[in-house]
């Protein structure tokens, strides 16, 4: 079959099988990028976090699968044995933004912009002093319209207490399928080879100068009735852990939670 004729899940299992010595990018990303460049342009007209069609969701949750996959070609660690796809960073840009993606270059770290890969503790030459500042970026993120695909993935330095470094860089990461550098944990995770890729994507919104995470989730943890649940976990721990998608403080047990139905509006500058 022709690589333009690949569907999603098609195109994510000719990528892990693709030779590493091959051109993977003008031998199968490039003739695959046109197919998917016209839903996603108009999808990106949509201003607002409103409820989308289910088909799409898939859609989208379908190609965060490929992306995760393409990232692996800018990771280092001991969590995934596959070293990841020969990809160059320009490659993957002009991939991503082929298919009509938007790079957005943040300066200010905000867990909804960025993921974090690595900590340093240091005094950063800001006034705050929780102020957490960026030093590597590996890979950039993305947008599609004012919807979060695909966060940076970035080193940071902070104040010694700001971050727990061995909890932010090691805890399960959640909304996440695959990473060289740390545990992950998905809804698609225990599912068939085929019901898996019926999974919800999650759609986090920059809203004026607010930011919406998980926007389709159920539970609002700014609601005043909030109820704590069988997990433990206080209304700020799970803040927590939904807008940095893993625990970066908080030293609560994170092999049995599902933070997938919470969500919340926050300030722009929240960290």
């Amino acid at each position: 079959m022709d690589a333009s004729e690949l569907s999603h899940v098609g195109l994510f299992r000719a990528i892990l099988n693709f030779d590493p010595k091959a051109d993977l990018f003008h031998e199968l990303l490039c003739p695959w990028m046109e197919s998917e460049r016209g839903w996603l342009t108009a999808f990106a007209q949509q201003t607002s976090p409103e409820p989308i069609a289910i088909e799409d969701s898939w859609r989208l949750y379908a190609l965060s699968r490929i992306n995760q996959i393409l990232l692996m070609a800018f990771q280092r660690g001991i969590y995934d044995s596959w070293e990841g796809p020969t990809l160059t960073l320009p490659e993957y840009l002009a991939f991503m933004t082929g298919l009509g993606f938007r790079v957005v270059d943040e300066s200010a770290y905000s867990p909804f912009f960025h993921e974090i890969v690595d900590i340093v503790e240091a005094v950063p030459l800001r006034p705050r002093n929780d102020y957490i500042d960026i030093e590597r970026i590996d890979w950039p993120a993305l947008v599609l319209g004012s919807m979060m695909f695909s966060r940076a993935g970035v080193a940071v330095s902070c104040l010694a207490g700001t971050l727990n470094p061995e909890i932010a860089t090691s805890s399960t990461l959640f909304w996440a399928h695959r990473r060289k550098f740390r545990r992950c944990e998905d809804l698609a995770d225990g599912w068939g080879s085929n019901s898996q890729w019926r999974t919800q994507f999650r759609r986090d919104y920059v809203v004026g100068d607010k930011l919406l995470f998980n926007a389709d989730a159920k539970f609002d943890l700014s609601d005043r009735d909030f109820a704590m649940r069988e997990d433990g976990l206080t209304r700020s721990e799970r803040i927590e852990l939904l807008t940095y998608r893993c625990f970066v403080r908080c030293a609560k047990p994170d092999d049995d939670l599902a933070p997938y139905y919470d969500r919340v509006l926050l300030p722009r500058d929240f960290q």
